[in-house]
Formats: C-alpha cells, sequence, structure tokens
C-alpha cells in the first residue's frame, strides 16, 4: 500500500460588502443596459434624447412596452413621445406608475 502525500487546500478569504451580481436566466437576453428601470420608484421618470449617450429613444421605449406586457412583473410605466413622432420618436419621457 501507498501513501501518498497530504493534498493541500486553497486558503479561503472571507470578503465584505461583495455585491450580489444580478441573476441571468438561461435562455434569456441580458438586458443590463435597462436594469436601472427595477430601481425606479413609483412617480420616479427619466428622459432620453437624442443627447443621451448609449440610449435611442426608439429602443428604450420598445423595451419599456415589452416589460409593461409582462404580467410578472408588478411594474409598470407610462411612456410619452416629447419629441419626433410615435413610430420614430427623437425624445421620449418614461414613468414608473406602478
Amino acid at each position: 500500500m501507498r501513501i501518498l502525500p497530504a493534498i493541500e487546500t486553497n486558503v479561503i478569504t472571507i470578503e465584505k460588502n461583495i455585491p450580489i451580481p444580478p441573476i441571468v436566466y438561461p435562455g434569456r437576453r441580458s438586458h443590463g443596459k435597462y436594469n436601472f428601470v427595477y430601481n425606479m420608484e413609483v412617480g420616479d421618470s427619466f428622459k432620453i434624447n437624442g443627447n443621451t449617450p448609449n440610449f435611442k429613444a426608439k429602443e428604450v421605449r420598445q423595451f419599456m412596452y415589452n416589460l409593461n406586457s409582462k404580467k410578472s412583473l408588478n411594474m409598470r410605466f407610462a411612456v410619452h413621445t416629447l419629441d419626433g413622432v410615435s413610430s420614430n420618436p427623437k425624445a421620449i419621457r418614461v414613468w414608473r406608475v406602478k
């Protein structure tokens, strides 16, 4: 019978104040760009216009409409076109209403 040497284990470091990453569901696209909407309270709003970097009014509007269609989500949003036509807005404002 052969005696094997002792196996060393990794040192475990306990760390504080490390945020928990958001849940990512397999098979679903992550909307990390829009995660801020989940932190909104009823009455909060934001504006997207041509000067908002990395956001387009038309894309945000569509995301908000899709979010409103999810029955399991206990949040609702109102979207109003501020500039342009509703089919191709240049500026929008979004409110959390529920």
